[in-house]
């Protein structure tokens, strides 16, 4: 058993460091298919509260010298914890520099992202956790094809617009979040020539609408 299976079958306590400061956390992997992206409570000692109650007393230009050395006391309760995959270092610095990019996006089509982390000797990425379900998670009936393809379209025009395309078309990678989609994944995030943009957009949409036919199909079937 590999140590990112092992990561998924238990829920455990651990600790990843963000530049200075050594974060404590309750862990389990977010499902089977993804063991490196784990779901984590952060545990902060008393100690750890008397520190940020009074690092957040400070003026406004006093605290960001702390928030930049020890990012881990100001983490909300919940994060996400996406660690390198073996052999992915390429696609993990690419969703790093895609989330830099879309600083503009974080917190509303992406996740936010809160920094690089070290965990148990490997990189890793802090991200925010998304509040929604994903695609096959709904109240049934689902979403129509063209409702769906409607809050999808509104991420794809935004990456589109910065020259962007997206390879990875799944449903694991939308999360329905209220009245919007949240596209979570970005390694596959990729960059083509402005010619290009127009191309990319609708070959995205194209294969999303194959994509979520395949479940409507399933619903419509009765196999779900």
């Amino acid at each position: 058993m590999d140590d990112l299976q092992e990561s998924y079958d238990s829920v455990r306590r651990l600790q990843f460091r963000m530049r200075l400061s050594t974060i404590s956390a309750i862990g389990e992997a977010n499902d089977s298919e993804h063991p490196n992206v784990l779901r984590l409570s952060i545990v902060r000692s008393r100690l750890d509260r008397i520190i940020i109650a009074l690092i957040l007393r400070l003026p406004m230009f006093l605290q960001s010298l702390p928030k930049a050395l020890f990012p881990g006391f100001f983490l909300p309760d919940r994060v996400i914890l996406k660690r390198l995959k073996p052999d992915w270092l390429d696609e993990f610095d690419n969703e790093k520099r895609i989330y830099e990019r879309l600083k503009n996006l974080q917190g509303r089509m992406i996740p936010r992202l809160y920094g690089e982390a070290r965990f148990e000797g490997t990189r890793a990425l802090v991200l925010s956790e998304v509040h929604g379900i994903m695609p096959w998670e709904q109240e049934l009936p689902p979403l129509k094809l063209e409702e769906f393809e409607a809050l999808v379209e509104v991420v794809f025009r935004e990456l589109n617009a910065l020259g962007l395309g997206y390879e990875d078309i799944s449903m694991g990678n939308f999360i329905i979040a209220k009245d919007r989609i949240v596209l979570v994944d970005l390694e596959s995030v990729y960059e083509a020539e402005p010619e290009d943009r127009e191309y990319m957009f609708n070959s995205d949409r194209v294969q999303l609408g194959t994509v979520y036919q395949r479940y409507l199909d399933n619903y419509e079937n009765g196999l779900l």
